[in-house]
């Protein structure tokens, strides 16, 4: 099912957040939003999933308006994990979990087969089975993360809309995330989309990298064609060299310090 955002607009307050934004994502694409802070790109995933109306402009599911579809099947199709949720406290981290299966169930209806099978894998992919029966106040903030993870996960969208996932995470949960996200991307046939700030992970896991800044579509495309130095000088105002990693010929990004406004090699204007 293609997602298609069309002359897509925000204000907030006084603020125009988004201008004129226009895209199309594929199914089974893999996508990392990238940007400076403040530039537009929680407010982008917070539209594309229906939590946030635009000001102007509209989003499309296969050619149907997204404010057409009724929220139970829109949560079937869209799942956002914001950057921060309030998790319920005095509940068992399974019983968060179940809060996912809320597009297929209703108040009448006990918990199915199909529910609980989707409930214990979401755990296990999220490395968390040993804490099903924990008290989610008794979690540190990066077990929390996971079980907001996981409760994404057991909703079963079809895309994936994941804002800074990586926050809380230590290294080694940080890159289970991302190869989670590509086996679910590759073997599932998952939509990912994911804003993210480290340069050198969205060039490493994501197969097409969207730049974001000042509400506007700056570049899109494959990660090797899109990051240059250049382009991290202009939109993230710092100085930085694409090399490979060591060992693995990895693409990486390292930053050799900040461009100020006076600098002599300052950062261009966009194409």
């Amino acid at each position: 099912m293609s997602l298609v955002v069309k002359d897509l607009n925000v204000r907030l307050g006084t603020a125009e957040v988004l201008k004129g934004i226009s895209l199309s994502i594929d199914p089974g694409e893999l996508v990392a939003i990238i940007g400076p802070n403040g530039c537009g790109k929680s407010t982008l995933l917070r539209a594309i999933s229906g939590v946030l109306k635009p000001t102007s402009g509209s989003v499309f599911l296969n050619g149907i308006p997204l404010r057409s579809h009724k929220r139970r099947m829109r949560a079937r199709i869209l799942g956002l994990l914001n950057q921060v949720d309030v998790i319920p406290m005095m509940t068992t981290v399974r019983d968060h979990i179940a809060i996912g299966r809320f597009p297929y169930r209703n108040y009448l209806r006990n918990e199915t087969e199909h529910d609980s099978m989707a409930i214990e894998q979401a755990l296990e992919l999220c490395q968390i089975t040993h804490l099903a029966d924990r008290r989610v106040e008794m979690l540190s903030g990066g077990e929390r993360q996971r079980v907001r993870l996981a409760t994404l996960l057991a909703q079963a969208p079809s895309k994936l809309l994941l804002d800074e996932p990586l926050t809380g995470l230590d290294l080694e949960h940080q890159y289970a995330l991302l190869h989670l996200l590509r086996e679910l991307n590759e073997n599932m046939d998952r939509t990912v989309i994911v804003v993210l700030h480290d340069l050198s992970l969205a060039m490493r896991y994501f197969d097409r990298v969207l730049v974001i800044d000042d509400g506007q579509v700056v570049a899109d495309g494959a990660p090797c064609e899109v990051m240059t130095e250049s382009l991290i000088a202009t939109v993230f105002r710092v100085k930085a060299n694409i090399g490979v990693e060591p060992g693995t010929r990895n693409p990486i990004v390292v930053c050799q310090g900040k461009i100020e406004d006076d600098d002599p090699e300052s950062a261009p204007e966009h194409d």
